[in-house]
């Protein structure tokens, strides 16, 4: 990492002259040059000053020398003025010395030209209190005096002439290394003496944090302690009114003494976080700590702080003055940008308790609402990963604590289970290291996923020292045969695990590994060398680092997404146009990082005609189109268009930007029809004007609005434009903009689909090969039936398909359990040619009625549903038995798909199919490629997911007066359908209803057969009343009697199911934690305007909640909610 930050501070002023100016923008070229000579080794920032600061570039802006040398010679332009230096020197601090220093000495070079008009000695002396070094530079009329005043001392300069400037410039790397040496043997002195002044910082920051937030039993709790040698319990969380919390503020007094700041963390976990204090952890409430601290720590912070935060604390960490960084992130949760704040002096405390309050309630909001559907979405978009192999190297040496390795397994398992587990789908192998080697399981050892886990639980730590490099060589003949064992190449992924620096070279084996198509994920831990990370996984974006092993959970999401993005990305098809907002709030150096926001979007698209278009639209009080969707095809070009582009200023008139960028969703502003349309609105304020019309208006065009909420943005509006809280990020400071790319980019990659994979059927393929179509028109009926095929999970236990070919008469193609692999099938396809003849469809769909049959791969017997898919262009020569043929198939359980091309008759399709929502027509074949993702939405939505779960599974629906009739129809409907997707062979289903009272409506296994449990379910009727779900969860444990022992004893899993629309009159906590110690699992299902902590609480854990709008949507989560059931029962909850 770059060890200095230099910022360069020029004077434009009059004074200086346009010509001057001109022959010191050559010296600043020069200076570029000379810095940047060492890759690495400075970030370099630019700014130029008269009457106010002009910024040019920040330290993140460029990287390359080449685009700061390019931004010199086109941009850097004298202004003309007064020479205000001291005005500049505070804005240089606010803009450019304002965060977290990570270690780097910060570095200012002033050149000035004249007396300044303001005063500089108090500005600059700020800066030196800061840790700032100052070089001053003067020409012209500036006086030494001014210029000393400025400096560090000794790096003072005045030149005559400009020579000797030139002369002083060509120095500049040694000058700059010999005041970074300054004061570095010097030895920090801690005052532990109370300030006066620090006591009012802090009693108004804590103040302005207790008014902001809403105190009471029912939401927010507050609790106080304070430490230096002691720790000091002021207030504990059990007090419930902000009046007595603000009382405790005001008698508030800082003690001398040093800081033992761990010693306070572990009492803080022992006494605030507990139930005596307060706490209502058990009840699934956020636990969140606020440390503030100024000086380094005299006890060790890293064992308690991870103590904390595996009790399931969330930790935010302030720092001012002496502070230590790496103390910081030690103590707060990960990632560090969202949980650390560093401050120059105790007097910025009270700015940031607004930030702080928006970053609380953020946390409290994503934890509720978001981080489950987010992992959710993440999930469904691995579905794409169809087939890999990854291999785990786990670290097992002596330096990691018995505890620590235990989040190791942890984390592995929680990241198997992101992944559809088989012996021809993704496979996972372990080895564990030290100085020596163990194999825990090789890639074919376990294929399920439920026996990975297990397998990774039996894996004993086995100690000794850190030996990567053998530990890599060691994984090259294991790749090799996992290669030997697959017919076709799958993508292979190693995942290396270390907490210390290797013993070994570990540059060489890795790069062999790479060199093999290995992708390889370094992850290190608390003493990791990072360079060592580095040369292992040879990319930083694969390169992760953790202080403390329990932050290991906080990366999975991230690593996983990144090995899914290679499958989910690999046709990545969209239309995205960014809407940034260009108020006059963002100001210049903002707006440059939100330009780079853009350029890194872009960069990671796969941009191109037939690729990923993007447009750009500006918003203030006006709207403006900086290039619509077509405009540009590469790279290059958005480039050279986003860095155009300029702050426009004004106020932030959302609503009326939403209404203008929808135009450009259309093609005549360069939309493709049938593409995936997504708009990232960018904003760091509240709307001015009304946007919830607007946004619900880009909806309908099925236009996914990603929505980024800076410093005041509004989150609940942003939400309203979203329409869904996942799809909203709000971060404190643009700088964070930069860690959404890669979640936005995956979004864009593989958009949410309730039914992202055709699971379980068997699907028979009826193909007209009449001498009407053309081989180009043959093609494209290929093309419609492989995109099927690549939409499904295909295998002999998953889907299998077959397929007819017919004109004159029909003949086998291929039967159901011919092919058990895409790659098969796809080829056959691909391979296929048309015959010619007439078209006799009725006598094809007889002929396929064999192919249903048990002995052709039909799994009819074992419930898997079955369809037939009829493709024709033509009317039929015998439509005259297509009715009874169709029929016959349609009464033996054969659920038909008609599609008709331009020829083809709606009436025979209608014939065939049934009913009017299972035929397709088009007018041409190209048409098919529209209707292509109806269809296979239909076909998923009749697949079922793999169920071998053994269950008692018990519905308690919500019966209230809130809910109108229709919709209690709706939430009976639900009941039906979810029962649908599952084995019923092998669940007994019992159903009761809740008010403010309960009653019993369906016994569990009354009814043996589905259909007559399904009559009965509709003859339920509404009982009407209150919403009292705590007392239903205690009378609905009668249908378990024996949970905790018999049932479990028996292999069968007792499942409860609440649907409730309400907030509960009376406690659900305690009766639902009640069930879950009796080994209930609860799936909880809120409709409307719920309480989230309370569904979170009926369900134990954030993964088993679920959400919808209104009851109509509830069909939307029955593959969802299935596959969960389906899926054997473990531990949930730690890992969000």
């Amino acid at each position: 990492d770059p060890f200095a930050d230099i910022v360069l501070l020029v004077d434009s002023s009059d004074r200086l002259g346009n010509k001057m100016f001109n022959s010191v923008k050559s010296l600043i070229s020069k200076t570029i040059s000379q810095l940047t000579a060492t890759p690495n080794q400075y970030r370099i920032a630019l700014a130029q000053y008269s009457d106010d600061l002009h910024i040019e570039f920040l330290l993140d802006t460029y990287k390359a020398k080449n685009l700061m040398l390019s931004h010199v010679k086109k941009n850097f332009v004298f202004k003309g003025g007064s020479v205000r230096t001291g005005n500049a020197l505070r804005k240089v601090r606010e803009t450019y010395f304002k965060g977290p220093t990570n270690g780097r000495d910060q570095i200012l070079v002033v050149l000035a030209s004249g007396a300044s008009e303001d005063k500089v000695e108090e500005p600059a002396n700020i800066l030196k209190r800061n840790g700032v070094k100052i070089i001053a530079m003067g020409i012209q009329e500036v006086s030494t005096e001014e210029l000393q005043s400025m400096a560090t001392p000794k790096f003072s300069n005045k030149f005559r002439i400009f020579k000797d400037l030139n002369t002083y410039f060509q120095n500049m790397n040694k000058i700059i290394g010999d005041v970074i040496q300054t004061d570095k043997t010097i030895k920090p002195t801690y005052v532990t003496k109370p300030v006066p002044e620090e006591r009012k910082d802090i009693k108004k920051f804590l103040k302005n944090i207790v008014f902001s937030l809403d105190v009471r039993k029912q939401c927010i709790q507050i609790g106080l302690m304070t430490y230096s040698s002691e720790s000091r319990l002021l207030s504990p969380l059990s007090i419930e009114t902000k009046t007595d919390i603000l009382q405790n503020i005001e008698a508030f007094s800082p003690r001398a003494g040093k800081a033992y700041t761990g010693a306070a963390i572990e009492t803080a976990r022992k006494q605030i976080f507990s139930v005596s204090s307060g706490s209502r952890m058990s009840q699934q409430v956020e636990q969140i700590a606020v440390l503030v601290t100024h000086r380094p720590s005299e006890d060790n912070v890293s064992e308690a702080a991870s103590k904390l935060r595996r009790a399931g604390v969330t930790v935010f960490a302030l720092g001012a003055e002496e502070a230590k960084d790496v103390e910081l992130a030690q103590i707060a949760s990960y990632p560090q940008y969202n949980y650390v704040t560093k401050m120059r002096t105790f007097s910025d405390l009270p700015e940031q308790a607004t930030t702080l309050q928006r970053n609380l309630l953020s946390r409290i909001q994503d934890n509720l609402y978001v981080h489950s559907e987010r992992k959710e979405h993440l999930k469904t978009g691995c579905k794409d990963t169809e087939e890999a192999d990854i291999y785990v190297l786990i670290d097992g040496s002596t330096s990691i604590h018995p505890t620590d390795f235990g989040d190791i397994k942890n984390f592995l398992k929680e990241v198997i289970k992101m992944f559809n587990i088989g012996l021809n789908k993704v496979r996972f192998g372990a080895v564990q290291y030290s100085h020596f080697i163990e194999q825990e399981f090789e890639l074919n050892d376990h294929t399920k996923s439920v026996d990975l886990e297990n397998a990774i639980d039996n894996i004993r730590q086995i100690y000794g020292n850190t030996y990567i490099g053998a530990a890599l060589t060691f994984m090259q003949p294991l790749f090799k045969k996992a290669r030997e064992q697959r017919a076709v190449r799958v993508p292979c992924h190693l995942i290396v695990l270390t907490d210390g620096e290797s013993h070994d070279s570990v540059k060489e084996p890795a790069e062999t590994l790479r060199n093999e198509q290995i992708n390889i994920y370094s992850i290190g831990v608390k003493g990791a060398n990072e360079r060592q990370l580095h040369e292992i996984s040879g990319s930083k974006s694969r390169t992760y680092f953790v202080h403390e092993f329990d932050s290991l959970k906080d990366i999975k999401n991230g690593i996983v997404q990144r090995i899914c993005s290679g499958e989910a990305c690999k046709e990545m098809k969209a239309d995205v146009m960014f809407l940034v907002d260009s108020s006059g709030s963002i100001g210049d150096d903002n707006f440059l990082k939100m330009k780079s926001f853009m350029r890194e979007v872009v960069n990671k698209s796969d941009i191109g005609v037939d690729r990923v278009q993007v447009g750009v639209v500006q918003f203030s009080g006006t709207n403006k189109e900086e290039f619509q969707l077509d405009q540009y095809s590469s790279k290059s070009d958005i480039f050279s268009a986003i860095e155009r582009m300029s702050l426009m200023g004004q106020n932030t008139l959302m609503g009326s930007a939403l209404t203008f960028v929808s135009d450009y969703f259309k093609p005549s502003k360069g939309a493709r029809p049938g593409v995936k349309k997504f708009l990232i609105l960018i904003t760091d304020g509240e709307a001015q004007d009304e946007v919830v019309n607007p946004a619900a208006a880009l909806r309908k065009q099925d236009v996914v609005i990603y929505s980024v909420g800076v410093t005041e943005a509004n989150k609940a509006q942003l939400e309203e434009i979203s329409g869904k809280r996942e799809l909203v990020f709000y971060v404190s400071t643009f700088d964070i903009l930069k860690h959404l790319e890669d979640q936005i980019i995956f979004g864009i990659c593989s958009p949410y689909e309730e039914c992202k994979r055709i699971e379980r059927l068997d699907v028979v393929f009826v193909i007209d090969e009449s001498g009407s179509i053309s081989a180009q028109q043959y093609q494209t009926m290929k093309d419609f039936m492989i995109a099927l095929v690549k939409k499904s999970d295909v295998g002999p236990d998953r889907v299998q398909f077959g397929a007819v070919k017919y004109s004159d008469d029909p003949k086998k193609f291929f039967y159901l359990n011919e092919y058990s692999t895409k790659s098969e099938i796809v080829e056959a396809i691909q391979k296929d040619t048309s015959a010619g003849g007439s078209t006799y469809t009725a006598k094809a769909i007889g002929y396929s009625e064999a192919f249903f049959a048990e002995e052709r791969g039909s799994r009819k017997n074992k419930g898997v549903p079955q369809i037939l898919i009829v493709i024709t262009d033509g009317e039929s020569h015998d439509k005259e038995h297509l009715g009874d043929g169709a029929k016959r198939l349609r009464d033996h359980g054969i659920i038909i798909y008609a599609v008709g091309i331009k020829g083809a008759k709606p009436d025979e399709l209608l014939a065939m199919a049934g009913s009017k929502d299972k035929y397709f027509y088009v007018d041409n074949f190209e048409g098919l490629k529209n209707i292509s993702i109806q269809m296979s939405e239909k076909i998923c939505d009749d697949s079922k997911p793999e169920c071998d779960v053994q269950a008692d599974l018990v519905f308690l629906i919500d019966g209230s007066g809130s809910i109108g009739p229709d919709d209690f129809s709706r939430a009976k409907n639900f009941l039906e359908v979810v029962v649908n997707q599952l084995n019923y062979d092998r669940i007994q289903v019992g159903i009761a209803q809740f008010s403010d009272t309960y009653r019993k409506e369906i016994s569990l296994g009354a009814f043996q057969r589905k259909s007559e449990l399904n009559v009965q379910i509709q003859k339920i009727e509404q009982i009407g009343g209150g919403t009292e779900i705590g007392a239903a969860l205690k009378r609905v444990k009668k249908f378990f009697p024996s949970a905790g022992s018999r049932r479990i004893r028996r292999n069968v899993q007792p499942i409860l199911l609440v649907v409730t629309d309400g907030v509960s009159d009376d406690d659900v906590a305690e009766p639902a934690k009640d069930l879950r110690r009796e080994g209930v699992d609860i799936y909880a299902v809120g409709v409307g305007e719920i309480d989230h902590l309370q569904l979170m609480q009926i369900a134990g854990a954030s993964e088993r909640k679920y959400t919808v709008h209104n009851f109509d949507e509830l069909k939307t989560i029955k593959k969802r909610l299935a596959n969960d059931i389906c899926t054997p029962s473990g531990p949930t909850g730690k890992y969000k």
